[in-house]
């Protein structure tokens, strides 16, 4: 069915009313109309089940049916923190770890970055960021749309994490500790795991993540595209946490 997020909207009533984009969403590029069904989220574990009333690219009215607890998240949060790849990667990256199930993604700024925005530019790439996590999130079925965050240097991203938490640091040197050993005992809390861009991190920046308290992986023996890394140790999270 059919699923729209209104983060942060009040759909526990009588009505719910869609507007702007999400209304031109349902009747345009939908094509649905009066007497068919869809559920409105809240972004925020709750799911109202309707039944469309009134269809149009302005508004499109919705009569509740049904309230519902959102399908589940993963039992652990995974914050993945990816140093800025060229291009659409990152675009790709966020997409891809939102139907995966992860918490939120934060663009880090990091020595081997090809790509370097300046705020100005950054900031208007963001809006789209969060809009395709949004469609990721609807298309998947989730009940929450993954936080993309402002972009951030390194260090601020290594020394800024909360004690307490399992920090992942993907390092393509690493010989001793597989992703394996360090997840599988875990069951609930928090993952930050931090992915470098397309030359890797830096040997400051290892020093740095040691610094800080954050474990180094391998993924094993093949070296993994930047883009490919945070939909690896997702889907492996998924499939021990899911």
């Amino acid at each position: 069915m059919t699923r729209i997020i209104l983060q942060g909207a009040d759909i526990n009533r009588e009505n719910i009313i869609l507007k702007g984009q999400d209304s031109a969403h349902v009747c345009l590029s939908l094509r649905m109309k009066a007497g068919e069904n869809i559920i409105i989220c809240d972004g925020d574990g709750l799911d109202a089940y309707c039944e469309i009333t009134k269809a149009s690219k302005d508004r499109t009215d919705c009569k509740v049916l049904e309230l519902k607890p959102s399908p589940p998240e993963l039992s652990v949060r995974v914050f993945i923190y990816q140093s800025l790849p060229k291009g659409g990667k990152f675009e790709f990256i966020i997409q891809k770890t939102t139907e995966l199930g992860v918490a939120g993604i934060v663009p880090v700024l990091s020595e081997r970055c090809i790509s370097r925005p300046d705020k100005a530019s950054f900031d208007k790439k963001l809006i789209r960021y969060r809009g395709i996590a949004k469609e990721a999130a609807q298309q998947c079925g989730r009940g929450i749309i993954p936080a993309v965050s402002d972009l951030v240097d390194f260090k601020t991203a290594v020394s800024s994490l909360p004690e307490g938490d399992v920090k992942i640091f993907c390092y393509e040197k690493e010989e001793i500790n597989s992703l394996r050993s360090v997840i599988r005992d875990i069951e609930k809390g928090t993952i930050h795991v931090f992915i470098g861009a397309e030359g890797g991190y830096s040997d400051y920046e290892k020093e740095l993540a040691d610094k800080y308290g954050l474990c180094s992986v391998t993924f094993g023996k093949r070296i993994l595209r930047c883009e490919t890394a945070p939909v690896f140790f997702m889907s492996a999270m998924s499939y021990e946490l899911g």
